[in-house]
């Protein structure tokens, strides 16, 4: 007879999500999952993610599934007073994790240099689909150009004509998350 252990792997983590849609939020459920303190920051319109697919209110099956086990929190970035409560939640945070264009967090002050400066144990996580530099880094990335660009599409043709066929699912989202 196997019994749980009292205490998860990651217990006592705090984690600060700033990500949206699926690679980064996915990612800190994961952490939730084993046992992270996960705070969802949202802006006040809300994650993109609470509006695709089956949904009861602004509550999607996909949202659900990738902030579950998470607090949440709105906070408008571009609000002095706003910042000033993302500062007081990186004052308690192990973890930070976004998933904006590169130079975005920037724009904003929440720059990895600037943030590890002012919280020296913060582990910063910065998801970007072409990187941060470079000449597609400001692109908007979504998992089917992922999909496109990386050859996932090619390797998966369809089967009547043989084109390059996106897979029905954010493989390449998870696989990040992952």
């Amino acid at each position: 007879m196997s019994t749980a252990p009292s205490q998860l792997p990651l217990q006592g983590v705090r984690v600060l999500d700033l990500s949206a849609v699926i690679s980064g939020p996915m990612a800190t459920a994961l952490l939730a999952d084993q046992g992270a303190d996960v705070i969802k920051v949202e802006p006040p319109s809300g994650d993109q993610s609470r509006r695709i697919g089956p949904a009861q209110g602004d509550l999607s099956a996909m949202f659900i599934s990738v902030n579950r086990g998470k607090r949440s929190i709105v906070l408008d970035l571009k609000r002095k007073d706003h910042l000033a409560v993302l500062h007081e939640l990186l004052a308690r945070a192990d973890v930070l994790v976004e998933n904006f264009r590169p130079g975005a967090m920037a724009r904003l002050g929440l720059d990895a240099p600037t943030l590890c400066a002012a919280h020296p144990k913060l582990i910063y996580v910065s998801i970007s689909g072409f990187g941060q530099t470079g000449p597609h880094s400001g692109a908007r990335v979504y998992d089917a150009v992922i999909q496109a660009v990386s050859g996932i599409s090619a390797s998966h043709p369809n089967q009547f004509n043989g084109e390059p066929t996106l897979l029905a699912t954010t493989v390449c989202d998870k696989l990040t998350a992952l």
